[in-house]
């Protein structure tokens, strides 16, 4: 059913989505400069700044997606309408997915959580998704204030400071590019029945080379490892959105550039005297897409609970991008011994879930007597799980003299030697070992002790697959049958999932099962009258009720007032569990125990950010209540 766009419950809709981060040129003036980065608490104005910003963005966002599934898309059914949004009359206002969320100016994840469950849109959101997505959007939304700050702001107080480059891209983020992707998606994609290209790689699957990198003013700044279209160094942007199924994540090319040499106490050194180097900060670009991962991760909820979005991505050709993409990016990566530079790409467990990357950010960079780098990732990675070797690991890479918060260095390594391909750890047998004489290990604890696999064999194809099982499921037990086009109707295409020959025959069959059936005097009528006015008539010569009153008088009479539709086809089984969010949040903190975590539990992964925001969310429903 469709809408009138003019209704009171669109009065608190943006017409167009506007990025509410501050501009560039805003981080330009010295002023704003020196106000943002006043301390508040344990959180700076930056980063509450940013933080609300990036809360606001997901929730206007996500006001245009539901207008125009409702005024345009004529796909939504009025009971999922009536969970999803409504008046509050007590306090005379919106309430639920078009509500507006007075984001208050914190970091506080339990504040944000606060703010949108005194609007009900929490309720909303679980009524439509298949997972609760409220933790992984606040928890999104801490992180970009957290870590984005710095990125926006040189030190007001020091001209000449180079910024933290961390995460730092040489194109500094754009609010202009993130809302460019945002209005497309919420004005081309969103009101039409293809959502493929919105999941799809944002690159085509040719090989990946390392170039050296420009900033805007042409200035090399580092490196930069992507797929080319061409000897001119332009990426093969091929249209798509980049974001990966099942997560809040999206995809981009890499870049990295070598850390400024620390102090000299923190310096270590082989027995020749030359240093033990460092590798440097590695950033994956997509995670500078806040706008939209938030807008396309809760979407992507929606496809994975049922309903007309389950129909809108085509799986086959979107599991054959992805497989594509990864294994063109893990190939070029090993084949020229740039393997590091894959940990952005690896998944990675972390308490039973699979998290997208991690980082070798400051992590020791071995050196083998040739001169070449012991590889932190080989190709093993993809067979066993590990980093490294078992001759190249070492669990005394060198060895410091500890005294309270000092550390001077002790055991001084030799470099590794070759046999070929392999590359062997020198013994460190002489090393002296004390209660005051600790051995530092390579790879990193932290890092080894993590299984990592392929990001699209452990996190994207999985999602793949429950989405397209799903549509088989929903097509034999539900009445989706009535509310999508497994072909074209006039100037309206085919709902994408229907590219799938053996998939669009079985709609078509169930849909000739369903004008015999019992449960089509369940159909909403109006909706399928949208979708498919063919169809429809089809149903209206078959005496489905044509209005509400109609079909109630009519549900009554034959089943009581509890009557709910039969399976099509009772011999499919019911569909599994929803599969839960993997992926992780994008700028995570630095893996090392040495530096603080900044966001608690969220940063545990899925399973403890859920179990923390689910209590957030309970005392504020339980505030909400009484305060009624």
């Amino acid at each position: 059913m469709k809408l009138d766009p003019n209704s009171r419950i669109f009065d608190r809709v943006p017409a167009l989505f506007v990025s509410p981060f501050p501009a560039a040129d805003a981080f330009a003036d010295d002023a704003f400069q020196a106000f943002i980065a006043k301390t508040s608490g344990e959180q700076t104005v930056g980063q509450a700044l940013l933080t609300q910003a990036a809360g606001q963005a997901w929730n206007h966002a996500t006001q245009m997606m539901w207008k125009a599934k409702a005024t345009q898309a004529g796909d939504l059914l009025g009971d999922v309408w009536g969970r999803i949004s409504w008046i509050n009359e007590k306090r005379d206002s919106i309430a639920g997915i078009l509500a507006e969320v007075p984001f208050p100016l914190t970091t506080d994840p339990s504040a944000l959580v606060g703010a949108i469950v005194n609007v009900g849109l929490d309720l909303a959101l679980d009524a439509v998704s298949a997972v609760p997505v409220v933790g992984w959007v606040v928890g999104i939304a801490v992180g970009i204030g957290r870590a984005m700050a710095p990125v926006f702001a040189a030190r007001a107080e020091d001209k000449n400071a180079r910024l933290p480059i961390e995460i730092l891209p040489w194109r500094r983020y754009s609010e202009a590019s993130d809302q460019a992707f945002v209005r497309a998606l919420l004005e081309r994609d969103t009101p039409g029945a293809d959502w493929t290209n919105a999941f799809a790689p944002p690159t085509e699957a040719t090989p990946w080379k390392r170039a050296e990198g420009l900033d805007p003013n042409g200035t090399p700044v580092g490196h930069v490892f992507a797929p080319f279209a061409d000897k001119k160094q332009a990426v093969a942007w091929n249209g798509g959105y980049g974001c990966l199924p099942g997560t809040f994540r999206v995809a981009g090319i890499l870049q990295h550039r070598e850390r400024p040499q620390p102090e000299t106490a923190a310096l270590r050194f082989y027995r020749d005297g030359t240093l033990i180097q460092r590798h440097g900060d590695f950033t994956q670009t997509g995670d500078f897409f806040p706008a939209l991962q938030q807008v396309a991760g809760t979407a992507w909820q929606q496809v994975a609970a049922g309903g007309p979005d389950t129909f809108k991505i085509d799986t086959v050709a979107l599991t054959t991008l992805w497989r594509d993409w990864f294994t063109a990016l893990y190939t070029s990566a090993i084949e020229q011994n740039l393997g590091v530079w894959l940990l952005q790409y690896l998944a990675r467990e972390v308490h039973g879930e699979w998290r997208l990357g991690t980082t070798a950010a400051g992590v020791w960079k071995p050196q083998a007597v040739d001169g070449t780098d012991v590889p932190l990732v080989t190709g093993g990675v993809f067979r066993h799980g590990g980093l490294a070797t078992p001759r190249s690991r070492t669990t005394c890479l060198y060895s410091d003299y500890v005294k309270g918060s000092a550390r001077s260095q002790a055991g001084m390594p030799t470099k590794w030697t070759r046999e070929g391909a392999d590359y062997i750890a020198a013994s460190h047998a002489d090393f002296e070992v004390s209660a005051r004489v600790q051995c530092v290990p390579w790879p990193p604890g932290e890092l080894l002790l993590s299984t990592y696999g392929r990001a699209d064999d452990r996190i994207v194809i999985p999602a793949l697959k429950a989405v397209a099982q799903l549509q088989r499921v929903r097509l034999a037990r539900s009445l989706d049958a009535a509310y999508v086009r497994p072909e074209p109707v006039g100037d309206k295409p085919a709902y994408a999932a229907f590219r799938d020959p053996e998939l669009r025959a079985l709609a078509l069959e169930l849909r000739k099962k369903l004008l015999q059936h019992p449960s089509r005097m369940l159909v909403e009528y109006e909706t399928a009258r949208e979708v498919d006015p063919e169809y429809a008539a089809a149903l209206k010569a078959a005496y489905v009720p044509t209005t509400p009153a109609q079909r109630a008088a009519a549900l009554f009479s034959i089943r009581g007032e509890a009557a709910t539709a039969e399976p099509l086809d009772p011999k499919v089984p019911a569909p599994p569990p929803p599969l839960p969010l993997q992926g992780g949040l994008p700028f995570e903190p630095d893996p090392r125990p040495t530096r603080a975590s900044w966001l608690g539990p969220a940063v545990l992964g899925g399973a403890a950010l859920l179990t923390a925001i689910g209590v957030a969310v309970g005392v504020s429903r339980h505030r909400r209540a009484h305060a009624r």
